[in-house]
Parts: C-alpha cells; structure tokens; sequence
C-alpha cells in the first residue's frame, strides 16, 4: 500500500507520538487529533519539538476527519465513533498503528494475543528469543510501540509483538508469521458491545496468515478462524500428538515428529496460568528450532513480571501479593487459583462492564473480599452474599482492613477485576501505591 502525503494520528500517547515522529521522517505531512484539551497535552506536544503539524486538540470536529486520505488510530481510540464511521463512508482509509509498521516488516512477527497472560508470554519469549538470537525486537501493546522498530532502522532476525484486542480491530495485512491466542474471558465490555463482538477482534490475529504460517490456540478455544494457518494447539488438560501439553509435572512439545520434555518446575512461575504461557514459549521456540539448553536456562532464570501475582512481603506469617495488572475477573480467577492459603482479595475499580459473579467459583478460597472505586457496589451486589465484605474508600484503608481481619498463615492479594483510571493513573501507579502501604505497615 502507498502512503499518501497527508495523514491524520488520532491519540497523542506514546503510539501516537511515536508514529508521528515516523511519518515525518518519511517526508510526510502530518496533522494530530485528540479528544483531550491542548493544556492537558502539553508534555506530549513538548515531545514533537522540530516536527511541522497541524491539529486540533479537544472535541473531534467532523473537517479533521475528512480532511485526509488516511488516519491511523492510537490503540486506545475508539473505531466505531461517529468522524471515523463518517471518514470510512467517504472512502477515507483507517488504519492503526500496527498495520502502519507491519508496511515496512519483512522479519518474521510472532504476535501474542488473549484476555490474560499477554505480557509475561511476551516477555517470556522475547528473553529465550534474545539468548538465541541477540538483537531482537520486543514491543507492541507491551509498551514499545512496533512503530519504533521501524523508525530505528535496525533490523533484527525476528519481532515479538503483543497485540490487544483494539491493535487487531485497524489491521487489515498484519500478517504473523507465528500468532498465539492464549485465552479468551469476558473483559473491555465498556467498549464492546457483547462478548462475542470482543471475540471476533482477538481472532483476526488469525485472519490473514497462510498454510506456512502456525497459529498457537488453546485447546478451550474454539476460534472462527478465516485464514489457513498450521494450528498447534497447547493444553494443561490433554495429551497431544502435535502441540505443546503437561503430563506428569512435566511439559511436553511434540513437533515435526520430535519430543522435547521439560520439568515443570525448572520455572518459578507458579499457577496453571503461567504453565499455559511457558507451554507456548516452548512451542514457540520449538518451531524457531532453539536449543533446548538455551530455552532451560531462560526458564531458570525468569521469575515473572511486577505487578502479576507479584510477593511483596511477608509479616507476621501474612503474604501480600501484588496482582494490580489484574484488569479483568479472568485474571483474578486464575491467581486465586495459584493461591495455597485463605486469601483477603482487595478488588474494585473502573467497571469495564462484565459480570463478577464466576468469582463464586472460587470464593471458597476468599476469606473476605475489601472493595475499593467506582465498582464497588456492583462487586458488592453480585459477590456480597458468597463471602464476607467490606467496602473502604481508599487503598490505604483497604490494606489496613486487610491486616486487621488476617492471622497467620493468611494472604492479602490485591487483584482488583477492574481498571484503575477511576482512582489511579495507571495499573502500575495501583500497584506501586498498594507496594507502598503494605511496605510501610
């Protein structure tokens, strides 16, 4: 596809500044729209010093939209509102991101994708990937938009990506040569409008790789898939003749008729969460012909992410866990399930519009649940009869709470369910606060 001489970024974040920044350096002319008041967008404007742009800052305005031959949307921007339905109708092509970069990539992509777990697989595979290869390129919905590989000019041997749901909502060629989907649970129901439309968006990482490509997929997942990728599946509940699987406490990848087996345990990562994401690792680096040697020492020597079930002390015989990056209550599941002890569960934030009542499955593990933010009393309505409650306005009160109500041998987990944009700046910013206050107890 050629790129016209004027496009049009919607977002100013980290992906818009970074395209921004791209586009110019290719000699085009660029003009910038965020729904965000210019005040509020000072530092980001600071940061495109030296670049020629128009724009308009605040409220969209129908002209912006239909001034250009081409948008490209920040990850977080909304595709269904009302100047890009418009733009679409007038034969405007709008893209994001993702499929921007993918133009310019001709390296293999591997892209990770799921409600849960995308990061720590990401992480996990980009390490094994760099002791194998050296220079690789790790990013996406990780932090360092893929635009940057581009713009840096440096090629490497393969590129690591994870992708979310709104990145796979703009593409239209991204094509991975090796794509994973970890998991699907409820969660981003505040921007879709059902769980099956949330579906669909995670299965078109799928959509346009061909018989030489692989796609990874869990075994509980049963995607439409339009194209024609080799499916390896991957399952923590059944054997497999081809694919990745436990058996034993250990885990087994059986490809092109080879058998390598692992000892569960050679990870510190524990839960069944995280054994489904080294299962695809695994595969992963299988299908990329890495060592087995080289994958062991990688597995010895990652020990997770922060803010993901992360310890952050224990005192007087009381665990506290971090799991701030628990937006959604499939991820709350799945570490009250890594949990050995009765768990005080600190939960509530920005309601992303699903329902909590599948904690009940669990609660059983749930000594008390304190609930803090905006969903507070929606948690409480559909969770305040299977355990007891509390409801705290602050997370200071809340970790306070904790202690108070805990004995030995007990564990306070903050794994919220929620976003944290209706108290905090971000899921770190949650994490750090709650790191913070149990710290200084």
């Amino acid at each position: 596809m050629t790129l016209p001489d004027k496009i049009l970024i919607v977002g100013l974040g980290t992906t818009g500044i970074a395209t921004a920044k791209f586009l110019h350096s290719t000699g085009r002319q660029i003009a910038l729209a965020d729904e965000k008041p210019e005040g509020d967008l000072a530092a980001a404007i600071d940061r495109l010093k030296g670049i020629p742009f128009t724009g308009h800052f605040g409220p969209h305005r129908k002209e912006d939209f239909l001034a250009y031959p081409m948008i490209v949307l920040s990850p977080g921007v909304d595709t269904e509102l009302p100047v890009l339905k418009e733009a679409r109708q007038k034969g405007i092509r709008v893209i994001g991101e993702i499929e921007l970069a993918s133009l310019f990539i001709k390296e293999p992509i591997i892209a990770i994708t799921g409600t849960n777990g995308k990061t720590t697989t990401t992480t996990l595979i980009g390490e094994i990937f760099k002791k194998a290869f050296g220079n690789v390129f790790v990013g996406g919905n990780i932090g360092n938009p893929l635009i940057n590989y581009v713009s840096e000019g440096r090629p490497a041997p393969h590129v690591v990506l994870e992708i979310s749901s709104f990145q796979l909502e703009t593409i239209e060629a991204f094509r991975p040569n090796t794509a994973i989907l970890l998991n699907i649970t409820e969660d981003h129901l505040d921007r879709y409008r059902s769980y099956k439309e949330y579906k669909e968006a995670k299965y078109r990482i799928f959509e346009n790789q061909g018989e030489e490509d692989y796609a990874l997929i869990n075994t509980n997942i049963l995607p439409v898939i339009k194209g024609k990728p080799k499916i390896l599946p991957f399952s923590t509940v059944q054997e497999l003749s081809e694919g990745a699987f436990t058996k034993n406490g250990s885990l087994y990848v059986r490809l092109r008729g080879h058998e390598f087996i692992y000892k569960r345990d050679i990870s510190p990562l524990v839960g069944i969460h995280n054994t489904e994401n080294i299962l695809t690792a695994l595969l992963t680096a299988h299908i990329y012909n890495i060592e087995q040697a080289v994958i062991e020492d990688v597995l010895k020597a990652f020990n997770g992410l922060s803010h993901r079930v992360e310890h952050v002390r224990t005192m007087g015989g009381v665990r506290f866990y971090n799991d701030s990056k628990a937006t959604n209550v499939g991820a709350t599941k799945r570490a009250l399930e890594s949990m050995d002890g009765k768990i005080v569960l600190i939960a509530g934030g920005k309601d992303k519009g699903g329902s909590y009542q599948s904690i009940t499955e669990v609660a059983g593990k749930v000594k008390a649940l304190i609930v803090i933010g905006e969903a507070k009393e929606k948690i409480i309505r559909e969770l305040g009869g299977s355990v007891k409650t509390y409801a705290e306005d602050t997370m200071e009160k809340a970790v306070r709470k904790a202690q108070e109500i805990t004995e030995t041998g007990d564990i306070v987990l903050l794994s919220p369910m929620c976003s944290s944009f209706d108290m905090f700046q971000s899921y770190k910013d949650r994490g750090n606060t709650f790191r913070r206050i149990v710290e200084s107890l």
